[in-house]
């Protein structure tokens, strides 16, 4: 944002003529030295200039000495170029200084005019028209400082006002105080020197009474030391001892011998502790406050009074101004650290930086101090355009800055590396922006990409190397961010690629975030990033990215809450519009408040998370290694059948969140029907969600068996699919024994009950019935075999039983008298169905005789019994 700068518009009335005579005076180059404040005998001092003038140290002229400041014009029309000095050393107010000045004759000036500007940025000028200075000639002129003039001083130098076009040259030289330095009469009930823990407090002077200094939160205590001016006075110090956490009063009363007395105070505040707050990460295209999402619902507070920390820092407007912002559901601004680079960073006319001021750290201590205290983070931009814009006073020595690798060095060795490391620790440190708008350094200053780019690249390497702070930088116009936007791309010129090769291949080289401004005039080119996605803007879509400048009038057709909420719905993640605290006239508080708190009633927990996970959701539900159909982190009821022969399933859970916990219960030991399994999901904040596994066990539907046996011994071939069998147990059983286990304990067998087995086939029916009610019907075939018997019971020779029968015995002799032609032989079969056959036992001759007698059994086995009938 083009910085609308303090000026008087207008010179200093005339009646101001009367306190300023101009004495022309000889020149006196053939002095041999110049002792004044400023002789430029070594260069220009830190002069600069601005609104078409230049200045450089000449020996054209000198009015003592052998060189001048020569300030070159090149105005068109009635303008007010400045010789200038930002941050004068050694001016002592009350004081008056001659300045000693040479102008051509015949010019187009109207004026010329001394000035000062104090701490405060109140104005002290004398003014002298051109008339009243001798031409071609050097002209004594006197500033008289104003006695209450606040120091540190913010500007000193010469306005010339032209009347016309103009193009010539001024001099100026030999500035100094009239008379050498007053005498100063210190105060009997002051104090010469302030000191917290042995270091003088951050702008000490005698006649200035309220101080802020700051200890690390380890601090307990403080050692406030202070030494009176006079060494007749007392001192008394109250305070400094068992400090509380934030602010603390010390106050230190000096009372002079003639008892006098002057109090000085302290605000000695002891830094809030890291963890009060919670740190900005970035996961993927989002950003994470602790372990919890953020939006940035914030606005820019560039700066109270221009050039603030180490100028004109005002800790009641900050302090008041975060507790507005957080009042009104503001959770970030956007501040820039140094406005223009006149004020709080040390730099060289040649461009190096050796660091920074005192003051400057101080009035930083208490910003972050402030920003911590009301919850309010910080994107803190290091640099503008403006400090290489020719308007600016030391423009020049940005300049050599970006246009010098050793000197882009020293800045970052010796400014943002200790800035870094200084606040990397406070959380509300949200991120650094390495420059506002490097498009008009570019388009407007001509000077290259290449050397911004080298700037970026050292200064993202120093960030990340020493932090864990978020990095980024606030182009002006897409077209200088993108390499897709819709019209006039010129490429990312603060990409990846371009930044690593510009460290020389440094992967750490790269912006954490993007954060483009848009501002109506672009509309016609590259279209409203509220009502578009970032890569529909022409973002790269790799990691967040914020609007970092609107205006907060609202864009073109829309209110501001409206802004807000569409840039939320298009995955933007935060908006800072321009500005909380109206510097300008695009928008102050009146503004931003009603919008930022409408945005934040819809999103409270995302404006001011606590950083605490609240996340209990599971990413992923696993039964036996599988995902459990139908799974999404917002359901939380399932069902799953298992089969009946599973007694226990493994559920595997993971949370969404790294922070969450995870409890299984149930799963084990499966009842038939329905069985719970509960995952118990904790967040980090202790909120929990319970997802709930029906996990049904059905009855058991096997109906088969797992042992058939007769008579105690299982059936050959016995399988429990097979369901027919076929048994022959011999003719002698006349009953059998079936049993049957089923293969399921659960099952119920059915076996037809025993009858005597009949000669033949037998089937015995075996049926299992499953829990389920699912049956089967095993079938046993028993065939019953026909008798083998083949013995005789009965064995008679002429009715008289054969000598020694036995059934088993097949072999006989009976002897007959010789007079026996015959014998009847009588044979009865064992098994009554057998059939007997007897052959022989007639025509008995002597001696042997063969009767042989068949029994067939009813399954055809055959026995022969033969009797050997011996006759006599």
């Amino acid at each position: 944002m083009i910085k609308l700068r303090k000026r008087l518009a207008l010179f200093i009335i005339l009646s101001m003529l009367a306190a300023l005579i101009a004495v022309p005076a000889g020149a006196n180059a053939d002095a041999s030295a110049d002792t004044a404040l400023f002789n430029f005998e070594s260069g220009a001092q830190n002069f600069g200039a601005s609104s078409g003038a230049t200045v450089a140290a000449s020996s054209e002229k000198a009015f003592a000495g052998n060189q001048s400041l020569k300030m070159t014009l090149n105005v068109t029309g009635s303008q007010g170029p400045f010789a200038k000095l930002s941050n004068p050393p050694g001016l002592v107010a009350g004081g008056t200084y001659e300045f000693h000045i040479w102008v051509p004759g015949n010019a187009n000036i109207a004026a010329v005019q001394p000035y000062m500007m104090d701490k405060n940025w109140s104005w002290t000028g004398n003014y002298v028209t051109y008339d009243k200075l001798a031409k071609d000639a050097w002209n004594t002129l006197t500033l008289t400082l104003p006695a209450d003039a606040k120091s540190p001083f913010n500007e000193f130098g010469v306005q010339v006002q032209s009347s016309g076009d103009f193009t010539g040259s001024v001099y100026i030289d030999s500035i100094g105080i009239q008379g050498g330095p007053p005498v100063v009469v210190p105060d009997a009930a002051s104090l010469s020197d302030l000191r917290v823990n042995g270091v003088t407090v951050a702008g000490f002077a005698s006649n200035d009474y309220s101080y802020i200094a700051h200890v690390p939160n380890s601090a307990t205590s403080a050692a406030v030391t202070a030494a009176a001016t006079n060494p007749g006075a007392s001192v008394s110090i109250i305070g400094g001892s068992e400090l509380a956490v934030g602010e603390n009063a010390v106050t230190i009363e000096v009372t002079a011998p003639d008892a006098t007395k002057k109090t000085y105070a302290i605000k000695l505040i002891r830094d809030l502790p890291s963890s009060q707050g919670n740190r900005i990460t970035v996961q993927g295209t989002e950003f994470y406050a602790g372990h919890e999402r953020i939006w940035f619902n914030g606005a820019n507070t560039p700066w109270d009074n221009w050039n603030d920390f180490g100028g004109d820092f005002d800790y009641a407007f900050w302090d008041s101004h975060f507790a507005l912002l957080h009042e009104n559901g503001v959770n970030a601004s956007r501040i820039w650290i140094t406005g223009n680079g006149e004020v709080g960073i040390d730099i060289s006319e040649d461009g190096y930086v050796s660091g920074a001021t005192a003051a400057h750290w101080n009035d930083l201590d208490s910003l972050f101090y402030l920003a911590q205290k009301h919850g309010i983070y910080i994107m803190a931009t290091l640099m503008s355009f403006d400090h290489m814009k020719n308007s600016h006073p030391i423009y020049q020595s940005w300049r050599n800055m970006l246009m010098s690798d050793a000197n882009i060095d020293s800045y970052v060795n010796n400014y943002v590396i200790p800035f870094t490391n200084r606040y990397k620790d406070n959380p509300y440190l949200w991120s650094i922006d390495f420059m506002n708008e490097p498009d008009w350094v570019y388009e407007e200053s001509k000077l290259p990409w290449e050397n911004l780019q080298k700037l970026f690249a050292n200064m993202s390497v120093a960030v990340h190397a020493n932090s864990n702070v978020l990095t980024t930088v606030g182009v002006a116009m897409i077209k200088y961010n993108s390499d897709t936007c819709t019209e006039g791309c010129q490429g990312n010129k603060v990409g990846d690629t371009v930044l690593i090769n510009a460290a020389g291949g440094n992967q750490l080289a790269k912006l954490d975030f993007w954060s483009p401004h848009y501002y109506d005039w672009m509309g016609q080119y590259w279209g409203n990033p509220m009502y578009m996605t970032p890569e529909q803007f022409g973002i790269s879509a790799d990691r967040p990215a914020v609007i970092g400048e609107t205006a907060a009038l609202g864009t073109n057709g829309h209110t501001l809450t409206q802004d807000y909420a569409s840039a939320f719905a298009n995955g933007w993640q935060g908006m800072l519009p321009w500005t909380s605290n109206g510097v300008d006239g695009l928008g102050d508080i009146t503004r931003v408040g009603p919008a930022a708190s409408a945005f934040y009633s819809q999103h409270p927990e995302l404006v001011f998370p606590t950083g605490i996970s609240k996340n209990a959701s599971l990413s992923d539900l696993k039964v036996d290694g599988v995902t459990v159909e139908g799974f999404s982190p917002d359901t939380l009821s399932y069902a799953l059948q298992v089969p009946n022969a599973t007694t226990s399933v493994t559920v595997a859970a993971t949370a969404a969140d790294a922070y969450a916990s995870v409890a299984v219960s149930g799963g084990t030991a499966l009842a038939i029907g329905d069985n719970a399994v509960t995952v118990t999901v904790t967040a980090e904040n202790g909120s929990t969600k319970v997802y709930t596994i029906n996990v049904n066990r059905p009855k058991s539907s096997n109906a088969t068996l797992g042992d058939l046996r007769i008579n105690g011994k299982t059936i050959a071939g016995f399988a429990p699919g097979q369901r027919t069998y076929a048994v022959t147990v011999p003719f002698d059983n006349l009953i059998v024994l079936v049993k049957a286990d089923a293969a399921e304990s659960t099952a119920k067998v059915e076996i037809d009950k025993p009858v005597q087995l009949v000669v033949g086939t037998n089937k015995v029916n075996v049926r299992v019935t499953a829990e389920d009610g699912t049956q089967l019907t095993y079938t046993v075939t028993i065939t019953r075999a026909k008798s083998s018997n083949a013995n005789l019971s009965v064995l008679l020779i002429d009715g008289k039983p054969v000598p020694g029968f036995s059934a088993s015995k097949l072999t006989y002799t009976v002897n007959v008298p010789k007079n026996k032609k015959s014998v009847k032989v009588i044979a009865l079969p064992a098994f009554p169905t057998a059939k007997v056959a007897i052959a022989g036992g007639s025509n008995l001759v002597k001696g042997n005789n063969t009767v042989t007698i068949t029994v067939t059994a009813p399954d055809g086995t055959k026995q022969t019994y033969t009797v050997t009938v011996v006759r006599a």
